[in-house]
């Protein structure tokens, strides 16, 4: 079961790096400071689309509009951190 919570543990931390990579390329291509048009830049962000727009979609759905900023990653970024150290708490006390 202690290796199980772990797996876990370190999926969430790698959708949480996943995420950040994310939304950091969201931005620099917004602000065109990448092209987009590169093919390896372009494979790297419609596989992130891929990963993190249906849970962001389903965060999107719940919260109001806030005149163009998308919260949604920092939702989802506080819900898996709380996870994480929820399983971090029950592997201790195992």
């Amino acid at each position: 079961m202690n290796a199980l919570l772990i797996l876990i543990n370190e999926i969430i931390t790698l959708y949480l790096y996943t995420l950040f990579v994310y939304v950091i390329m969201t931005l620099l291509i917004q602000f065109q400071m990448i092209n987009s048009y590169n093919k390896i830049i372009n494979a790297i962000f419609r596989a992130l689309i891929s990963l993190h727009e249906p849970l962001l979609g389903k965060i999107r759905q719940f919260m109001p509009s806030l005149s163009g900023i998308d919260l949604s990653p920092v939702i989802v970024i506080l819900l898996l951190s709380f996870l994480k150290n929820l399983i971090q708490d029950y592997r201790l006390g195992l």
